[in-house]
């Protein structure tokens, strides 16, 4: 992967089942490159939902078909390591971020030392709204919602763009933020402009992603240059 002046970001992208009639087809996909704990862990989820367990697992070999092509190793030799967060990082491999909702994972890859963080959701409709406002976003970010609204903006859309930086936000930096969401300000107006962000002096940028239809996405890299983005395809 070229890094050469700017950093460059590879994003992928992975369809994934919707609905349980679709099951059937995932079955055929080969398990044996998932390790014994995410094999427990597909087991954990298919209690609860058998849609959300073929999601979770197609998302899985997804990610580890890709990486192996960086690293030129066979999927199932890749070994996940764990933060302090719980954020997995591959010994000697790029540096990446995956994200899942329903139908749809994305996988931001950099051969670049900063971190980096990923966030995609289904833009379903959000049940008190309001009290998600309320609750989650900084004065800034909800006078931003309200100066959208005023201009004919859709609100529901405008709250997943702010869901979605923040998540992607909170990837990059690797920390335990899911409690102090209202500490995290993704419009300061004296950085907006140049899309970046900050935390305890800590630069981020963050940049929207368009992924299709009916889907929102957001990126966040440490850093304050404006990565190149490239979108990239397994066939």
């Amino acid at each position: 992967m070229p890094n050469a002046g700017k950093t460059e970001i590879h994003l992928w992208k992975q369809a994934l089942p919707i609905s349980e009639d679709q099951i059937q087809s995932a079955v055929t996909i080969t398990q044996s490159a998932l390790a014994p704990e995410e094999q427990q862990r597909m087991t954990r989820l298919g209690k609860v939902s058998l849609l959300e367990a073929y999601g979770w697992m197609t998302s899985r070999l997804f990610l580890r078909s890709v990486l192996a092509q960086y690293m030129q190793l066979h999927a199932q030799d890749i070994q996940f390591n764990y933060g302090i967060s719980g954020k997995p990082y591959v010994q000697g491999g790029p540096r990446f971020s995956l994200s899942h909702t329903r139908g749809l994972c994305v996988l931001a890859v950099t051969s670049s030392i900063a971190e980096l963080g990923v966030d995609v959701e289904w833009m379903r409709p959000l049940l008190r709204q309001q009290a998600i406002i309320d609750r989650f976003l900084t004065v800034e970010e909800q006078g931003y919602i309200l100066n959208g609204v005023r201009k004919g903006q859709e609100p529901s859309r405008l709250l997943w763009e702010m869901l979605t930086r923040k998540e992607a936000w909170i990837k990059a930096s690797g920390q335990a933020l899911c409690g102090q969401w209202r500490t995290l300000n993704t419009v300061d107006e004296s950085l907006a402009k140049a899309n970046q962000v900050e935390r305890e002096k800590h630069p981020y940028m963050l940049c929207d992603l368009d992924v299709g239809t009916g889907y929102i996405a957001a990126l966040s890299l440490e850093g304050k240059m404006k990565p190149s983005i490239r979108w990239m395809s397994l066939s």
